[in-house]
């Protein structure tokens, strides 16, 4: 698909955010397996290592937006001490469905609370949590800096964010065949499977014009984020950015 007809889409639906909710939304029971599918389990992997980065105390709570099934949430949860608290946002009530189905199975609906919300307006007063962390998220928002405004001004001072994001695998070999993969394969195991295709068409695609990892590291920098570092597990495939609010 190429970026105008994406374009044409979200005018069609009234603008990128309300596309990205309803396409989520019909997607919400498939999300998971999906998930770990197409990144052959690896996903599981890039949030736990997100979720060492974000290194909250006993006792803090964390915000994680576009939240969507909690996995981040989870993983979060696992890697820090106890009395730890999670609040995840996300803008599709069908994926915080899911997740409320998954963490009352797991036994942490009282550790972690799902709420709708928006990462580029976020419903809670400046400095109210102790970090901030996303998975897949970021390449979703409509502005991209606002996101991460936002982000900074709940975060108390001292705090992090996590960035997790799919990102631009560098050298030509390699980057070939995960444009291959990512591109190609992937939309055609959403339609066998999912019976999905304009929804796992439009993840890679979402990936085009999203800014590779130095690009994103400024941008974060301009906002305001400070020592903004970026990690690039599985040869690029993802990167994690972590960011520090200054004291």
């Amino acid at each position: 698909m190429a970026r105008i007809s994406l374009e044409e889409k979200f005018k069609e639906t009234g603008g990128k955010r309300p596309y990205v909710q309803r396409l989520f939304g019909r997607i919400a029971r498939i999300y998971d397996p999906m998930n770990r599918l197409m990144s052959f389990g690896l996903d599981r992997y890039w949030r736990a290592r997100a979720a060492r980065y974000l290194a909250l105390g006993t006792g803090e709570t964390g915000l994680d937006l576009g939240a969507g099934t909690a996995d981040l949430s989870i993983a979060v949860i696992h890697a820090s001490g106890p009395g730890t608290h999670m609040i995840g946002m996300d803008i599709t009530p069908e994926m915080l469905d899911q997740g409320r189905t998954k963490l009352a199975r797991m036994g942490l609906q009282d550790r972690i609370e799902l709420r709708v919300g928006d990462a580029e307006h976020i419903d809670l007063p400046e400095n109210s949590v102790d970090g901030c962390c996303s998975a897949f998220t970021v390449r979703n928002l409509t502005d991209i800096r606002q996101g991460f405004r936002e982000m900074l001004r709940v975060v108390r001072p001292g705090g992090r964010v996590v960035c997790l994001e799919i990102s631009h695998p560098p050298g030509k070999i390699f980057g070939g065949l995960f444009y291959l993969y990512f591109y190609k394969l992937a939309p055609l195991f959403g339609t066998l499977i999912g019976k999905a295709f304009e929804e796992y068409n439009y993840l890679p695609n979402s990936l085009t014009t999203f800014p590779d990892a130095p690009t994103l590291k400024m941008m974060m920098e301009e906002v305001g984020w400070s020592d903004v570092r970026f990690y690039q597990p599985s040869r690029g495939i993802v990167a994690i950015h972590v960011g520090t609010k200054a004291e």
